[in-house]
């Protein structure tokens, strides 16, 4: 009674809203701020419940175009079922307003953060309510929670050696976006590894793990005086986006263009498209996610750990010598 007062709107509106009805936005939004005011006193309550475990997990996503994603839920709901345990979804059709308030009434026992980027306000949120959370894939610096990771740094290594390898020198990365870890850290890699080499010029682009956004800015590239001869693509779908983009210019790959990916997806193994790309272990990443926070659960005070797992090349049909 006391959100939909202060809202000014029907108790049947606050309801809609917290059960993703139909609500005009600017309603929505009323509601919302008065639900955030209020929302932190009732879950510090339900967690002083001794035993109050919904057996519900949150896990956020913010792309699930990207094939990349679907893999990982897969592997968390399965760890999940063995443990007799559900999961809730929360994907970008949410603001983080919305998602809190949708996690918060379902009563969460954890959330897992799949695509966390800098200053990322949901999984502050939940920390700010005494909510466990764990990053998974990507993470974030001095941030209080069990973390989990693919070696990035190396990913880009891998990249920039295979490469130089086949003779590259005028290359051209297509980089993640701006604030993920895993753009940060693949990009880092690559730069470390080209800089022990001579005579290699690097070209940068943002592709902002978007495929139209990299087909666009690949497009631009190809189309310049000094296209390169080789590009390091920061996710599998960028890289998809790059070789639709050289098949349209007229580019041949590997002949003219050579390409690689990063994330190992299930679709690059397609013989029509055989990418050549740095594996993620991609379900064991979801599966540590998944047990830090069960963990989490049932030790709330032991110290916060931070794993990384080991990335590996894979060599298929879209690179080839300078």
């Amino acid at each position: 009674m006391q959100i939909a007062r202060e809202a000014g709107v029907a108790q049947s509106t606050v309801s809609r809203v917290l059960n993703g009805g139909s609500v005009a936005p600017e309603t929505r939004r009323r509601v919302l701020e008065v639900v955030a005011k209020y929302d932190f006193q009732p879950s510090q309550a339900a967690r002083s419940l001794v035993g109050a475990r919904s057996g519900l997990i949150g896990v956020v996503i913010r792309d699930l175009t990207n094939p990349f994603y679907p893999v990982m839920v897969k592997a968390m709901e399965r760890v999940l079922h063995e443990h007799g345990m559900r999961l809730s979804l929360v994907t970008d059709v949410m603001t983080a307003e919305e998602g809190l308030a949708l996690l918060r009434r379902e009563g969460v026992d954890g959330v897992v953060f799949t695509s966390a980027v800098q200053d990322e306000p949901l999984a502050h949120r939940m920390i700010g309510h005494g909510i466990p959370v764990v990053l998974c894939h990507r993470t974030l610096d001095d941030f209080p929670a069990d973390q989990v990771e693919a070696d990035n740094d190396t990913a880009g290594e891998l990249a920039a050696a295979h490469l130089l390898d086949l003779g590259h020198r005028r290359i051209a990365m297509v980089c993640g976006l701006a604030g993920a870890s895993t753009a940060r850290q693949r990009g880092h890699g690559f730069r470390k590894r080209l800089r022990t080499a001579e005579g290699v010029t690097l070209t940068e682009i943002d592709g902002a793990y978007d495929y139209a956004t990299a087909y666009e800015a690949v497009t631009a590239l190809l189309a310049g005086a000094e296209p390169p001869t080789a590009l390091f693509c920061h996710n599998d779908v960028m890289a998809y986006a790059a070789l639709n983009a050289a098949a349209a210019a007229g580019v041949a790959v590997p002949d003219e263009l050579s390409v690689v990916g990063c994330d190992d997806v299930p679709l690059s193994a397609w013989e029509r498209i055989a990418l050549t790309t740095v594996r993620q272990p991609l379900e064991r990443i979801a599966q540590v996610g998944v047990e830090l926070l069960l963990e989490r659960l049932d030790h709330p005070e032991r110290p916060h750990r931070h794993e990384v797992l080991p990335v590996e090349f894979v060599g298929r049909s879209t690179t080839g010598p300078a």
